[in-house]
């Protein structure tokens, strides 16, 4: 098989591209954060200070320089297009709808890049992982950032993300969509959770949610990508750090959580975190 050949090799080559098609589909004016080339800011409403919307690619320029897939990019784009036009044509999408605000799992590194130049809402979570919030609606979601929060005066940071819990607990459950044994340690099962209404990973912030869906307490589970969250489960006990490393090994769960990052478009993260019970800790040395 013919590898593909990546046409935009830096970022700000990749940034420009995505500036071009843009501009030439909007017909708006967009430029760089001084400072970070993959992080534009498209002027939707020339009369307005509020017609700004910031776009980062620094997720969709990953994924390409991993994949070389100019596809990925161009439907991320189709998606800011369009995105970009329902603003044009309907104000109100600027506006949260409290009813759609969820939880996301981010790497600690979006957020020192992207989170800093647009104030996201977020809390740490686990070492390399911190918690963002989303209004996630129809075929587009907004960060909610501070500054979108000034529009909207009866909701605090403390509001929003008590939205977001309250969402996930009513929403409910969402099964693994693939089980897997593993070839090499058939007592251990891997779990994909995917194609979720939701960011799948939000279930694992919850333990009351979680400790009553599984069938064990304890299991380890990587944040893979966006829309993808591997599980290893297994029938041997895995109470301890060095049972869980052990079988980690004996699986060969990182090869799983490798791939799924690599090869998947919008990877999060490949670390691998044990739980147990209602504690998780990162996996080192797997």
């Amino acid at each position: 098989m013919m590898q593909q050949v990546r046409l935009y090799e830096s970022p700000q080559e990749f940034a420009e591209m995505m500036i071009r098609h843009l501009s030439d589909s909007l017909q708006v004016h967009i430029q760089q954060v001084e400072g970070e080339p993959l992080l534009l800011e498209v002027a939707i409403d020339d009369n307005t200070n509020n017609g700004k919307l910031q776009v980062s690619l620094h997720n969709t320029f990953q994924t390409y320089k991993v994949t070389g897939d100019l596809n990925a990019a161009i439907d991320y784009l189709n998606g800011i297009i369009a995105s970009a036009v329902g603003l044009r044509a309907n104000k109100g999408m600027v506006k949260i709808d409290p009813s759609y605000i969820y939880p996301a799992i981010r790497e600690r590194r979006y957020l020192d890049t992207v989170g800093n130049n647009m104030s996201i809402v977020s809390d740490e979570y686990l070492p390399g992982l911190s918690v963002i919030f989303l209004e996630i609606k129809d075929t587009y979601s907004k960060i909610i950032s501070k500054e979108l929060l000034k529009q909207h005066p009866r909701l605090t940071e403390e509001k929003v993300k008590q939205l977001a819990y309250h969402n996930l607990r009513s929403s409910g459950w969402t099964p693994s969509r693939m089980t897997m044994q593993s070839p090499f340690r058939a007592s251990c099962y891997v779990e994909v959770y995917m194609d979720n209404p939701y960011p799948p990973e939000c279930q694992f912030l919850l333990p009351e949610m979680s400790l009553t869906q599984m069938p064990s307490s304890s299991f380890l589970i990587a944040y893979t990508n966006r829309k993808t969250t591997v599980l290893l489960r297994s029938n041997e006990r895995m109470d301890s750090l060095s049972e869980a490393l052990r079988l980690a090994k004996k699986s060969r769960f990182k090869e799983v959580v490798n791939r799924s990052c690599r090869v998947m478009p919008n990877p999060v993260s490949d670390q691998i975190y044990w739980v147990n019970r209602r504690e998780a800790k990162l996996l080192e040395n797997v």
